[in-house]
């Protein structure tokens, strides 16, 4: 969020600043294509794309420019996921799988 959230269930869309999106086999395309369509429709600023197999994580942070995503940092397993923006991450992907 852009700045605290108190007693509300739903949040408005000019309040946020990062959305998580953990891709689903089953919905894919929406996953990544709709949603991140309708986030940068929006304006909100980063959208963060987290998929996970059995074998491998990958996360990708976006960047709003021009109404549109770009990537500013992504990361397979076994790499530093990193970035300062929208707030300091640094991270090995591979940390989200199953032990």
């Amino acid at each position: 969020m852009r700045e605290p959230i108190k007693d509300l269930v739903w949040v408005p869309v000019d309040k946020v600043l990062v959305v998580g999106e953990f891709v689903s086999p089953s919905s894919k395309r929406r996953d990544r294509i709709d949603k991140p369509k309708m986030c940068a429709e929006a304006g909100i600023p980063f959208y963060l794309r987290v998929e996970i197999n059995q074998f491998d994580a990958h996360v990708e942070l976006l960047k709003l420019d021009g109404g549109r995503y770009v990537s500013h940092a992504n990361a397979l397993g076994g790499m530093t996921f990193e970035s300062e923006i929208p707030f300091p991450m640094k991270f090995d992907p591979a940390t989200l799988l199953e032990s």
